[in-house]
């Protein structure tokens, strides 16, 4: 049957993943992933290379391609879907002017200010549905604007990673209503720009790309797209989505007040709402899904995964080491010690900060912090105080849902650490919540080869198949006795963050003045680079 296939290419932080859909056998026949750099050249920077991203989409294209037995002819659509909130401005012949400044970055802390004072936090919320934080694209691009002006003045268009390699892979310069979601001129209520705000914040309206449903063909694979991923010239490209939203799909989040869990180098926790329902709340963000009319009351939190990575590359060389000779995988060896240890890992607590706080905090000058140590304090409490750390600042969000008046007994959990049952159960345990495990190996690509067939006509509806792709293999149940302990660490948890804040920001103002300016140079146990 030729034209039965769909590839799905998902961009993360620190990796890209890609799979080709049998649509008419409802299986995944190809697979692929890669890595990509994450720069951090100055304290509180976060930057990624472009063609980096374009690098690994092409690998992994190329992967999945050499994998299918049959002609490359028979993908009938692409999507690419990616992270969010980074400011990626490009020149009138798409070449990146500079290293994108991704979600991470919380150097425009005085732009925000300015948004606030220029333009006020009020009308920002009002169109956008969402508050002023370095997190969004539009502080990052006023800084370009004052720190870097002739980049500035030479960008053509402002592109989201996964708007950037569609350019690269059609020549089109278009953005979907996912990541459209994140520049403030997105008016959330009519899925449209508003270029009244984006003139009040001083960026000229033409470097915002047009807006395009998530399943909307936008263009096809050129001749040099068809040399560099095996892909045949001609196939159908759609305009994709977010990464967070690929993987609520993926994983089978697709009907209202259906709550999922993404995990990965961060996490994404949220509620389906209906586009008309939004509440007012803006601790947690707002941004569309990849269904029509369908928006997700998002909480994205910073170093969930990168906190074990942090662990992993600074100090479990051992494991690292044990891992490469028993073709193990490293964090499997680095959480089973964190199993022999008590709930609530005998009073060691983490603030898992290591750069910046997302929501419900939205502070970019919180940093990470160890409370708690004791005489017999080991590296396996370390290992559980950071996974127990990572459940807190979910449940942060979690309650803040509750308090709106959401109600969702389970999550639709995915991602990297989703794979480890002592994650799972702390996670269930601290949120006193059912979650829901999917049988699906990599939820956002899924999603994105789902996406890509509805584009191409295979699929009449999104949700069509997802029942079928994303069954529950298994079901976490929380424990309601630990529940009831982990509550009361919480909340000390939480006044610690209260107490430490003012703290934090003169923290903050001394490592920039005093700090190394690359300290991300050095790694490994023993200082290697």
């Amino acid at each position: 049957m030729s034209g039965h296939l769909s590839l799905g290419i998902d961009i993360g932080t620190t990796n890209v993943k890609a799979c080709i859909l049998d649509t008419a056998e409802g299986t995944v026949v190809a697979s692929a992933a890669a890595e990509h750099p994450l720069h951090h050249p100055h304290p509180g920077w976060a930057e990624q290379d472009p063609d980096d991203y374009w690098r690994a989409v092409s690998s992994c294209t190329a992967r999945c391609v050499s994998q299918y037995p049959g002609p490359a002819s028979d993908v009938a659509g692409v999507s690419v879907s990616g992270l969010v909130g980074v400011t990626l401005p490009v020149d009138r012949d798409g070449r990146p002017l500079r290293r994108a400044m991704i979600w991470m970055d919380s150097r425009s802390h005085r732009e925000c200010d300015e948004i606030r004072e220029q333009v006020g936090e009020d009308r920002i919320k009002a169109v956008n549905g969402n508050r002023v934080a370095s997190w969004f694209i539009e502080p990052k691009a006023m800084w370009l604007r004052t720190h870097e002006p002739e980049v500035f003045a030479a960008t053509h268009k402002l592109l989201s990673p996964a708007g950037y390699c569609t350019m690269r892979l059609t020549g089109e310069y278009a953005m979907n209503h996912g990541d459209a979601g994140l520049f403030y001129p997105y008016e959330h209520r009519n899925a449209r720009w508003d270029h009244s705000l984006t003139e009040a914040l001083g960026l000229p309206p033409d470097i915002y790309p047009d807006i395009h449903t998530s399943d909307t063909v936008i263009g096809a694979v050129t001749p040099q797209a068809a040399r560099e991923t095996g892909l045949a010239e001609g196939t159908a490209v759609v305009a994709g989505g977010t990464d967070i939203g690929a993987a609520a799909l993926g994983a089978g989040a697709t009907e209202t007040g259906q709550a999922y869990y993404s995990m990965g180098t961060g996490s994404n926790w949220g509620v389906i709402v209906p586009r008309d329902e939004l509440p007012e709340e803006y601790r947690i963000l707002k941004w569309p899904h990849v269904l029509d009319g369908m928006t997700l009351f998002d909480a994205p939190m910073a170093f969930t995964g990168a906190s074990l990575k942090w662990f992993r590359d600074k100090f479990a060389d051992p494991e690292s080491a044990l891992a490469e000779r028993m073709g193990r995988n490293v964090f499997d060896l680095v959480t089973a010690q964190a199993e022999r240890i008590t709930p609530g890992a005998d009073g060691l607590m983490y603030l898992p900060y290591l750069g910046n706080s997302l929501s419900p905090r939205w502070n970019g000058q919180a940093c990470g912090v160890f409370f708690g140590m004791q005489p017999f304090t080991s590296r396996a409490h370390v290992i559980r105080a950071l996974i127990e750390g990572v459940a807190y600042d979910l449940y942060s969000n979690v309650r803040i849902a509750e308090e709106g008046g959401a109600d969702f007994p389970e999550l639709v959990l995915n991602g990297g650490p989703a794979k480890s049952p002592l994650w799972n159960q702390i996670t269930a345990n601290v949120t006193n919540r059912r979650l829901l495990i999917p049988d699906v190996d990599e939820a956002a690509p899924l999603g994105d080869a789902v996406i890509a067939a509805s584009g191409a006509g295979l699929y009449a509806d999104m949700r069509e198949p997802m029942k079928d792709l994303a069954p529950v293999r298994g079901v976490v149940e929380p424990d309601p006795e630990l529940h009831a302990m982990y509550v009361d660490f919480f909340e000390l948890w939480s006044q610690l963050y209260d107490d430490l804040k003012p703290s934090m920001s003169r923290h903050n103002a001394l490592v920039n003045r005093y700090s190394d300016p690359e300290p991300s140079a050095i790694s490994g146990a023993g200082g290697s680079t």
